[in-house]
């Protein structure tokens, strides 16, 4: 136990320092101790002896055995620039003196090429830290992108020429602030013109938003892109479309604020999303997955459908299921506005389980329920004073079913009449 508890108190990486620093001197002095390799050894069989120790009884630390696994950074004295973390672009910004020769980028432990800049003639980099290699100070990692798969890596100083590129898109700032920067909702303002969403780098269509004007798009940060010595903001946000979830900038200027009212096609609105009885009613009719819904209805033909009332039919009486979650419970709301109500929660129970049934099965299902709680079909006719409240969404796949094999579920459906 005294082993184990000697390990604790050195890391892993500590322990590897001498050697490491020794294999790199190695390569320019001749001067080779035999006394320190044999010490050296003696320290790594100790590491391995210890960590074989410390893994029988449990007690290694992950973040050591890690540390351990990693091969170690050939660059030195490396030290962080903070621009880069504040997104001050301006500070950091770089390109290629010239796009026309080779100058390679450097894995960490400079043992692999991994991009050459000349293949990037329109890119502005932008310098994370500082370094140096083999005693040469002047390296500098670089990376293309602030956030998700970057092009990063290590690339002599000489290479590059300081400020940004002129050529292509360049991003001069990124802001977060809300409400101005980001936080909104924003729909396609026309579907007549081609509505890109790009990459960071302004190089890659992403997907085509005009394809989307049914979708309502919120606005996760902003940049600012100059061109041709033009300025203009870009929206980063995401679309749902067959393939999944796809991310990217578009121009502010091909946006419209505000929520999309059209809803052709595919797409699913949730319940607090509506304005008014008008609006989703709008929803209920042009809408491909309201056919069961659009039935529904048709069962109660002199009551007629409130929003207000379907509203709480959903959050306070309604089932739902969607791909990361299944449960019935809600906090409700305190119904307001109207008495007298029915709930046919053993319909939205049945819709449930019989998810995966046709339209025609369900129909029939909901039927003998209403007749089953005493509103056949000569009651319903005859129904005076209540309004409808019914929300459903109906076994629809979602961008979250491409990986998750399942699918979005909610089934509520109340009468209650308005309060005087």
């Amino acid at each position: 136990m005294a082993c184990g508890l000697y390990f604790e108190t050195l890391s892993i990486s500590t322990l590897l320092t001498d050697h490491d620093d020794f294999d790199n001197e190695s390569q320019t002095t001749d001067n080779y101790d035999k006394k320190v390799v044999e010490e050296v050894h003696m320290k790594k069989l100790f590491v391995l002896i210890a960590l074989s120790f410390a893994f029988t009884v449990g007690g290694v630390n992950s973040q050591q055995a890690n540390a351990a696994s990693q091969p170690k950074s050939a660059f030195k004295n490396v030290k962080y620039i903070s621009g880069y973390s504040y997104n001050k672009y301006s500070d950091i910004a770089v390109h290629a003196k010239n796009p026309k020769a080779n100058a390679y980028i450097w894995n960490d432990t400079h043992t692999k090429k991994l991009y050459n800049l000349k293949n990037y003639p329109t890119y502005t980099w932008f310098k994370t830290a500082t370094g140096s290699y083999r005693g040469n100070a002047n390296w500098v990692q670089v990376t293309n992108f602030p956030t998700m798969n970057p092009k990063e890596g290590w690339v002599w100083k000489g290479y590059l020429k300081d400020g940004f590129n002129t050529k292509g898109y360049q991003i001069l700032q990124k802001r977060y602030g809300q409400p101005k920067y980001a936080g909104g909702q924003y729909h396609v303002a026309s579907g007549q013109k081609n509505v890109y969403l790009w990459d960071w780098s302004h190089t890659k269509v992403r997907a085509n938003l005009k394809h989307y004007t049914n979708q309502t798009f919120s606005q996760r940060h902003s940049i600012l892109v100059s061109h041709n010595g033009n300025q203009q903001w870009y929206y980063y946000t995401d679309v749902d479309t067959k393939k999944g979830t796809i991310s990217g900038y578009v121009k502010a200027s091909q946006m419209n604020k505000g929520r999309s009212k059209n809803y052709h096609g595919n797409v699913v609105v949730y319940p607090y999303d509506f304005d008014n009885t008008s609006d989703y009613l709008s929803y209920i009719k042009d809408n491909n997955h309201q056919k069961l819904a659009r039935e529904i209805i048709k069962l109660f033909p002199n009551t007629p459908v409130d929003y207000q009332l379907s509203y709480y039919a959903a959050e306070n009486y309604g089932i739902e299921r969607d791909p990361g979650w299944d449960g019935d419970g809600f906090d409700p709301d305190p119904v307001k506005g109207y008495t007298d109500i029915v709930s046919f929660k053993p319909i939205a129970n049945y819709l449930m389980n019989h998810r995966n049934e046709s339209n025609a099965k369900k129909l029939a299902g909901v039927k003998k329920l209403l007749a089953k709680a005493g509103y056949p079909a000569a009651k319903r006719n005859n129904l005076s004073g209540y309004h409808l409240g019914i929300y459903i969404v109906n076994n629809v796949k979602t961008s979250q079913s491409v990986t998750d094999h399942s699918k979005l579920n909610w089934y509520g459906l109340i009468i209650g009449k308005p309060a005087s």
